[in-house]
């Protein structure tokens, strides 16, 4: 199954993901199946690219080591929410609290998959996300 739109560009998918490992994963396995995806490992990173790059989904993976990266993460959502208001975000943690949820959800995260994420999980949630765009 390919990922691509009307126009023939392939889905461009972006990954804010800290954990260098699983983000090249991730990234690889997009781009075998026909995404076009970016991986960033900082907020800062993933802000510049929001603009240049202009993704279709954003996946952001949470790292849980400090309070401040929970706030990067408000911050980045909202960013998003600016800058691409249409953009569907999909967390990925390694453990979720019912708080965090909340505020990521009223903050404009639409999924949230837990850690180790199966890249079958990955494929189901972009699809529909894809048909929920096209309506």
């Amino acid at each position: 199954m390919m990922a691509s739109q009307q126009n023939g560009e392939r889905m461009r998918v972006m990954i804010v993901e800290q954990d260098l490992d699983f983000g090249m994963k991730l990234a690889d396995w997009l781009a075998a199946h026909g995404y076009q995806p970016v991986f960033v490992r900082t907020v800062d990173a993933a802000i510049d690219g929001l603009s240049g790059f202009r993704p279709q989904v954003v996946f952001i993976g949470l790292g849980w080591s400090a309070p401040a990266a929970q706030t990067d993460m408000v911050e980045i959502l909202l960013l998003i929410q600016t800058i691409s208001p249409c953009t569907p975000v999909i967390m990925m943690a390694d453990q979720t609290s019912e708080d965090l949820t909340q505020v990521l959800f009223r903050q404009g995260a639409r999924r949230f998959l837990i850690k180790p994420v199966e890249f079958s999980q990955v494929s189901e949630v972009l699809q529909s996300e894809l048909s929920a765009e096209m309506v």
